[in-house]
């Protein structure tokens, strides 16, 4: 009886053994298959590396690779960007700080050999130092009041630079784009000074101006009234003088009286003119008839 609860009791340790068996070589399979498979996202490409050598890459999608010798490093080629401030000299010694951003991304060809000549760390390896040293060479060529001035061309020399040193690392220049420039206090100083200048030059000249309009409104109005004078010294003649002095009179003769005070006073009327006009006058030959005075004679004798 013993023999055979023995030997029972050692076939089913041989059968789970067998399933643990089975169980850990299925779940090894599984973990080999999916080792053998990597994907790869959009905007991504996969960098395969063999036993540490770089041996391609891949673009988008699901890839076989092999277990335990190979993996596949991913490297982002969507566009980055990048905001920065660099401290900068000017061609005529001023320093200024420039804020800017850049626009760039990773050329997928290019990836593998970026991944093993820098890494995945190769912003702050290549880029920002790239970027840096190009806003600096470039602003060394300009005077600061043309850094202000020709901002547009400044940044365009800026963009020409580094299309060709990001280009020549594996990288493809997109965009840069300045955003602001400060100055230091003494420069910042004198563009105020300037400023309030330009200012005061603008009002004495809008005053000069103003009171040069000013002037020539009053030389117009003096000419037209000068002209108005000498045309209407031109109309003061005797006929028109006596057609004025018609024009304006009241029908009213004026008072004459002589000059030693004892003469006639003269106050003739419209009225008494019109009469007057009417009235029938004595033919001037007829001289008017004095009645005869009759003489009456004197008594001269005594009544005593």
């Amino acid at each position: 009886m013993l023999n055979k609860s023995g030997s029972q009791t050692n076939r089913k340790e041989l059968k789970v053994g067998k399933m643990v068996a089975l169980i850990v070589l299925g779940v090894a399979v599984l973990i080999v298959a999916f080792s053998s498979f990597a994907v790869v996202p959009a905007g991504h490409t996969g960098v395969r590396v063999t036993l540490g050598r770089v041996v391609g890459h891949e673009s988008e999608g699901l890839i076989f690779t092999p277990p335990f010798v190979q993996n596949v490093v991913l490297m982002d080629n969507r566009t980055q960007a990048l905001e920065m401030r660099t401290e900068a000299v000017t061609r005529d010694l001023q320093s200024v700080s420039m804020m800017y951003t850049v626009n760039y991304s990773l050329n997928q060809d290019m990836a593998g050999n970026v991944f093993r000549e820098i890494g995945l760390g190769f912003e702050s390896i290549i880029i920002r130092p790239t970027v840096e040293e190009t806003v600096k060479d470039v602003t060394a060529r300009y005077t600061i009041e043309e850094l202000i001035t020709q901002r547009a061309r400044v940044s365009s020399d800026i963009a020409t630079e580094l299309q060709a040193n990001l280009g020549a690392r594996g990288f493809t220049f997109e965009r840069f784009n300045i955003v602001d420039f400060a100055f230091s206090a003494e420069f910042s100083n004198a563009i105020e000074q300037v400023r309030i200048a330009e200012q005061n030059a603008l009002r004495a000249y809008q005053d000069l101006e103003r009171s040069r309009h000013e002037a020539e409104a009053e030389r117009v109005m003096a000419r037209a009234q000068a002209d108005v004078l000498r045309y209407q010294a031109s109309e003061l003649t005797d006929t028109n003088l006596m057609a004025m002095w018609i024009e304006r009179w009241n029908g009213v003769l004026p008072t004459v009286m002589t000059g030693d005070g004892n003469g006639m006073l003269l106050n003739f009327g419209l009225d008494d003119i019109q009469s007057s006009v009417n009235t029938p006058r004595a033919p001037a030959s007829t001289p008017a008839q004095t009645p005869p005075v009759t003489q009456t004679p004197v008594d001269t004798t005594d009544n005593d």
